[in-house]
């Protein structure tokens, strides 16, 4: 006991100068960035167990980018993705003109990125909704928007994404953007619309719901990332006023509802990803893991283990990090997420923030930014570790791995599982020191 309560003095002492020489950094956070070896030399990696399962409902609605594209990925299957939008009117008693003609209606989306591979051709379609949508309705990545059936696309062609290539209209050259054009009959269905009709947002909106954009493959596919609030965005007419040439465009608002839907065909995937996403075999996250963005798929990790080794220790935890190592060969084509994210699964099954969360503490801190050199995320877990601690045991059901950004992003990730025979396994390296 007297030699105890030695190492333990030796320890306080140590912190204490630690303090001392770091008067302005919050108190805190003494310690948690501390290297291996500082406060002492014990070091232990946690047996982990983990299962990746379907996640839940996402909510999509105004989101910072549209998505549009199929991608055929070899593991996961298939993903589609689409939306749709209202359009507003510039002002208020918007007046087009006398003696109209159209020339064409072109709906203009530009571009904030890509997923997959741009070479492959998609096929567009593009639908009236036929139900108004609201701010107030709760919309998921699961909710099917009804339209009148018939596509307005002029052409039938598939279209190569462009997302780096800015476009030359006449003179003039604007930031990377799609153009669809619409047909005719539509064209003239905006170009004939009443004075009432435009005579504010609501009457438009009530007149015209707007627009249902959706797009197939051919080969392995892309999903487009749009800003539908951008300057290049929006539903343009072109037409004649007698014989005076204008143009006309129906901007997206930020005040103009809009939501992401997205379905998925895991039934084209890998044979080991269905039988551990889509069969319930979770013994398989013990060889490989799985997470994926778009309402997709989430890996759910268990830190019991954790809880009860903690149990009556007399222990400091200088560091304690969650390693998450990349093993995709495919990962040229289908690229890894820049970031992935972590939930805390509450006792109540609340999903919320982990202690150690950025929001709390730092990016730079917390984690979960790509090494491409070592191939792997990496979450630091302090703060975390050192309540289970303090708890001598998890009060929590674990914690779910996530793509961030999942509404608004394709990149999904495979990564290994948790057996031991694994160097570059799933794993939580804890660094601490005994008293």
């Amino acid at each position: 006991m007297k030699k105890r309560c030695l190492r333990f003095a030796a320890c306080l002492a140590t912190l204490s100068i630690l303090l001392l020489c770091s008067c302005k950094k919050d108190i805190d956070t003494i310690g948690l960035d501390l290297q291996d070896g500082t406060l002492g030399n014990a070091y232990v990696e946690i047996p982990l167990s983990a299962y990746s399962t379907l996640e839940d409902s996402l909510f999509t609605k105004n989101l910072l980018y549209t998505l549009l594209g199929e991608i055929h990925d070899p593991i996961f299957g298939g993903t589609r993705a689409g939306f749709c939008t209202q359009f507003a009117l510039q002002g208020s008693n918007t007046t087009l003109g006398d003696n109209l003609t159209l020339d064409s209606v072109v709906l203009t989306l530009q571009y904030g990125g890509y997923y997959g591979d741009t070479l492959s051709g998609l096929r567009l379609e593009v639908y009236e909704l036929s139900e108004q949508l609201t701010k107030a309705q709760y919309y998921s990545n699961e909710s099917d928007p009804s339209h009148l059936g018939v596509n307005l696309v002029r052409s039938n062609a598939p279209i190569l994404p462009t997302p780096t290539t800015r476009v030359k209209i006449d003179t003039a050259t604007y930031t990377a953007h799609l153009r669809i054009r619409l047909t005719d009959d539509f064209g003239n269905r905006l170009l004939n619309m009443s004075t009432s009709d435009l005579a504010t947002n609501s009457t438009f909106q009530s007149a015209f719901y707007g627009l249902v954009v959706k797009a197939t493959a051919n080969g392995s596919g892309n999903l487009c990332y749009f800003s539908p609030t951008a300057a290049q965005s929006g539903l343009t007419l072109y037409y004649k006023a007698g014989e005076t040439t204008k143009k006309y465009t129906f901007p997206i608002t930020t005040d103009c509802a809009r939501y992401n839907f997205y379905t998925h065909d895991y039934t084209t995937g890998s044979t080991d990803f269905q039988r551990q996403v889509i069969n319930g075999d979770t013994s398989r996250g013990k060889e490989m893991l799985y997470i994926q963005p778009t309402g997709g798929v989430k890996t759910h990790v268990s830190l019991d283990a954790f809880g009860n080794w903690v149990k009556n220790k007399d222990i400091i935890i200088n560091k304690a990090e969650l390693i998450i190592t990349n093993t995709d060969a495919a990962e040229n084509t289908f690229t890894c997420p820049s970031n992935i994210g972590l939930q805390l699964v509450t006792s109540d099954g609340t999903a919320t923030y982990i202690p150690d969360d950025a929001v709390y503490t730092s990016t730079s801190y917390y984690g979960g930014t790509y090494d491409k050199d070592k191939k792997e995320y990496r979450f630091r877990l302090t703060y975390y570790a050192q309540e289970i601690l303090r708890n001598q045991g998890i009060n929590d059901k674990g914690i779910n791995i996530v793509v961030t950004g999942s509404g608004i992003r394709g990149n999904r990730l495979v990564f290994r599982g948790t057996d031991e025979s694994y160097t570059d396994r799933l794993k939580l390296a804890i660094y601490y020191t005994e008293y």
